[in-house]
């Protein structure tokens, strides 16, 4: 548990200060104030790029029954002739393992 001063406590401190000290503080305190923003900012800003770069990528989303007439998007998962199918490009109509390479196996269906 940390050392937090009582509102008393606080109120104790800061009468004992000048008022040339406290100026000397809050003139110290203002200096700082934009070192520490871009030190913040230059440490935050890869962590930003990062997350922008990372949710710009498809999701993975599966869709149920392939339909001829839905749009799938990249990051799509159908399900076809009991396989699992997954396309990173947008397309409509095109039925799973035709139309070259634009769906993929994910899941073969097994057999009975």
């Amino acid at each position: 548990m940390t050392n937090v001063p009582t509102p008393e406590e606080r109120r104790a401190v800061e009468a004992r200060v000048s008022p040339q000290r406290r100026a000397e503080i809050e003139g110290f305190v203002k200096s700082l104030a934009p070192v520490i923003g871009d030190f913040v900012l230059a440490a935050i800003t890869p962590l930003k790029n990062r997350i922008k770069e990372l949710e710009s990528r498809p999701t993975l989303r599966y869709l149920g029954i392939w339909d001829a007439s839905r749009t799938y998007p990249p990051g799509s998962f159908v399900t076809h002739a009991g396989s699992v199918w997954h396309t990173d490009v947008e397309n409509t109509g095109v039925r799973p393992g035709e139309g070259g390479n634009i769906w993929k196996l994910a899941v073969k269906r097994g057999s009975k």
